[in-house]
């Protein structure tokens, strides 16, 4: 009843077809997620200044808690792209699970 699915093979062009596609979704994934990181890290960079006891603190109530609300903002694309690149990798591993690890 579980675990009883058809074990299929797919032929050299299939997993040749399917290892590019597989690439290039990661490659994409991967690149997403790098600069959604790089976002947050430059947003939480941005809000620095404007903490206690820094020169634009006095701008903290004009600037400063927006920048703060805009980190939280990208704090949650961050964490979903990283779960699409976790998901996309787990999904790969499971076709290559299911059909043979072509290589």
């Amino acid at each position: 009843m579980f675990n009883v699915e058809p074990q299929e093979q797919w032929d050299a062009k299939e997993a040749a077809e399917f290892e590019e596609h597989v690439a290039k979704r990661q490659k994409k994934m991967n690149r997403a997620a790098i600069w959604a990181g790089a976002v947050l890290l430059l947003d939480i960079l941005c809000v620095v200044p404007f903490l206690y006891g820094h020169s634009l603190h006095r701008y903290w109530e004009a600037i400063g808690k927006y920048l703060l609300l805009l980190a939280m903002a990208l704090f949650l694309w961050f964490v979903l792209r990283a779960g699409y690149v976790w998901s996309s990798w787990q999904s790969a591993r499971e076709t290559r699970r299911e059909f043979g690890d072509p290589l």
